[in-house]
């Protein structure tokens, strides 16, 4: 039957009033129906019917409350339409349901002498319960039970698979979790009443004791623990957060509806963004509940092809251990793919690298077997046990490595190859002796070019480049014990780099034996002259610490620290009270003459005399004797120093890191720096390069 065809039956005053099921197809005809039945009757909703909050009404308790509400809004001559019933029955079981339909027929059977409609809508399942009810002749040829058919309207596949509504069922501590979108029963109910073509999935979120509702469809999803909650609300079905975390999910999806939870999050815990950088810092400030959900939260939004999403992603990885984890993961891939090592670099740091100083020992002792090139590159946070590694690395391999220079500044500024000396000799010789050094060895051959070492001509004594500005009094002076002529390539560099004027440098000679006891500095002006820095002096006689046995590298660290830990900022502390500082030393020391010594190249020098000899590196001379060739006589005859890395029979021990009172260069050479306010001295190599870059130029323009 067509639509107009229905209405004009209805409209004829000799058709008999009686109880109806209308099947109607969605679209304009319900619509149309509804309004002609609105303009001749009244209308019962079950939403008016279903007050509940906890629980649904089954069939037979409705349709008692739809009799009662047609009895208290009789009205004579007047239709009843019954509607909200295809919502109603989507909510049911298939046994439910049936039992609906056949109340439906009672309530269909119960009316006489009275028009009243009860509304479906066509095209699903309902459709083929109800003609199974209703399968009696008498409901079609009495005009009981109709279809209206729209011959505008077909149906599509996507269009006759139903919405099925989720019921969510949490308990009464959690409503106040609930988002205001969702519906209760009734205004479900209410919303199909007035949207029957809706597809849509509607949330019905129920306050219960947590406990599943009975007489429901499986089809309707029915959620009655806060896991379930989490799971369809923000899409969280994670078994590894605790109840905790979720109560947490649920606290701030609310608070944040219509973000996604992710968003949420990133937001309350990253709101500067760049996660791979703060990860740790944030991951520390957070504390039990709040950890974990970053944690959670880390293994969703970690960048592709990051160091961090390798992290999180690795089998074995929770909360628990995701901080130790992120530090010592890395020797699983030592490969440096992207920038790796520095993304884990940028995030120790910026949590403070002191809380991954027990982890980054556990990374060091993890690579111990693999290469130098391998592991180098991960070690680049600056701390004192990354960089002893690091030389240790360096004397094992016998060479520094360009990869340890990019990882530690300190060791380039160390070996840095500007032209300093004034003088090629003196510059090869340290240069060797620097990279030596580093790697920890002495070999045969610069044992023997310590050992005929000759002092350039052109070098003056230190005493008498310091009487040069004695009477300046806009200079001070400052005195670093120890530091040898070695230290200058750095000490320029690190100046440099951190603007502080040099207005000219020079090499200058110490008295023998290089000790403090020969070279007491006169300084007219106590005070124009700075405190003293001990430190170099310290670390040759007793290492990093006093009364410790460390190994040699840490000892070296300590050492390469020195310059920019306390001379640089001593200086500029300097010249902000006088116009220039002059900086200079005592004296030198030498590493590679406890190396000789160790590794047998060097020997112990014997003499017939009986005198007790106090000093690994000089001695008393003697006055009926010529000065030995393997030692050199001082000015004033009364001391005989020793060449190269050989030592004198010195009885007791008292050997330190490093050792000084002998000839050779680095222990007798000392550095002469002026450094000044707005000096701006470049070293020859720089100033060569530079010439070469303006040639170069010229000839291209030409």
């Amino acid at each position: 039957m067509k639509l107009n065809e229905y209405c004009e039956y209805i409209r004829n005053p000799l058709a008999e009033a009686k109880a109806r099921v209308v099947i109607v197809t969605p679209g304009e005809s319900w619509t149309a129906l509804r309004r002609f039945y609105q303009e001749r009757g009244f209308e019962v909703r079950i939403s008016d019917l279903v007050m509940e909050s906890a629980w649904l009404p089954m069939p037979e308790e409705i349709f008692g409350r739809v009799n009662n509400s047609m009895t208290e809004k009789k009205t004579s001559g007047k239709d009843v339409v019954l509607i909200g019933m295809p919502g109603y029955l989507a909510l049911l079981t298939d046994e439910n349901k049936r039992a609906a339909i056949y109340a439906l027929r009672g309530w269909v059977d119960s009316i006489h002498g009275r028009e009243a409609v009860c509304l479906f809508r066509g095209g699903d399942d309902t459709e083929l319960i109800l003609k199974d009810v209703f399968i009696n002749p008498r409901y079609r040829q009495g005009r009981q039970l109709i279809k209206i058919r729209d011959e505008n309207f077909i149906f599509t596949e996507a269009e006759r698979i139903d919405g099925s509504p989720e019921v969510m069922l949490v308990g009464e501590d959690l409503v106040s979790f609930i988002p205001e979108a969702c519906d209760t029963f009734q205004k479900y109910l209410r919303f199909m009443e007035e949207h029957p073509n809706d597809e849509s999935v509607r949330r019905i979120v129920v306050a219960s004791e947590g406990h599943q509702l009975p007489g429901l469809s499986a089809d309707v999803r029915q959620v009655v623990c806060l896991r379930d909650f989490a799971c369809v609300f923000y899409d969280i079905d994670d078994g590894e957060l605790s109840e905790d975390a979720i109560l947490r999910v649920c606290e701030k999806g609310k608070e944040g509806y219509g973000k996604t939870i992710l968003e949420i999050f990133k937001k309350l815990f990253f709101p500067e963004g760049e996660i791979t950088k703060n990860v740790l810092r944030i991951f520390d400030k957070c504390k039990d509940t709040e950890r974990e959900m970053v944690f959670w939260l880390l293994k969703r939004v970690a960048p592709k092809e990051s160091y961090l999403e390798r992290i999180v992603k690795h089998e074995g990885i929770g909360v628990d251990n995701f901080r130790s984890g992120y530090v010592i993961g890395a020797a699983q891939w030592l490969e440096n793919v992207e920038g790796q090592a520095e993304e884990r670099r940028y995030a120790i740091l910026e949590a403070d690298v002191k809380m991954s100083a027990a982890t980054i020992r556990q990374f060091i002792t993890s690579c111990l077997d693999e290469s130098t090139s391998r592991v180098a590159p991960w070690l680049n946070c600056g701390t004192d046990a990354e960089r002893a590694e690091l030389l240790r690395r360096c004397r094992e391999d016998g060479i520094v490595a360009n990869i340890v220079k990019d990882v530690y500044p300190e060791v380039e500024a160390y070996l840095n190859r500007d032209f300093v000396f004034e003088d090629q000799t003196l510059e090869e010789y340290f240069r060797e002796y620097r990279e030596l050094k580093m790697a920890g060895r002495v070999t045969a051959e610069f044992y023997e070019k310590a050992l005929h070492a000759v002092l350039p001509t052109s070098v003056q004594s230190r005493n008498k480049l310091l009487q040069n500005y004695a009477s300046d009094d806009g200079c001070a002076l400052l005195v670093v014990d120890a530091m040898g002529a070695e230290w200058l390539p750095m000490l320029t560099v690190l100046a440099r780099q951190r603007n502080i004027g040099i207005d000219s440098i020079s090499v200058s000679q110490a008295c023998l034996p290089t000790t403090t006891f020969f070279n007491k500095i006169h300084w007219p002006d106590v005070a124009r002259r700075l405190p003293d820095i001990k430190r170099f002096d310290n670390i040759v006689h007793n290492g990093v610490e006093a009364h410790e046995t460390r190994p040699a590298e840490e000892n070296l660290v300590a050492a390469l620290k020195v310059i920019d830990d306390e001379v640089l900022p001593r200086v500029a502390e300097g010249l902000t009270l006088f116009e220039r500082v002059l900086v200079t030393a005592d004296h030198g020391s030498s590493r590679l003459s406890v190396l000789a010594w160790q590794s047998k190249l060097a020997r112990t020098l014997s003499f017939e005399d009986s005198m007790e000899i106090a000093d690994w590196r000089y001695r008393k001379s003697v006055e009926q004797e010529g000065c030995p060739p393997e030692l050199e006589e001082t000015l004033e005859g009364e001391h005989w120093v020793v060449r190269g890395y050989n030592r004198l029979p010195k009885k007791g021990g008292g050997q330190g890191f490093e050792l000084h009172g002998g000839a050779t260069l680095e222990e007798r050479l000392v550095p002469v720096v002026i450094f000044s306010k707005a000096g701006d001295f470049v070293p020859r190599a720089k100033v060569a390069e530079k010439r070469a870059q303006i040639v170069e130029k010229d000839d291209f323009d030409l």
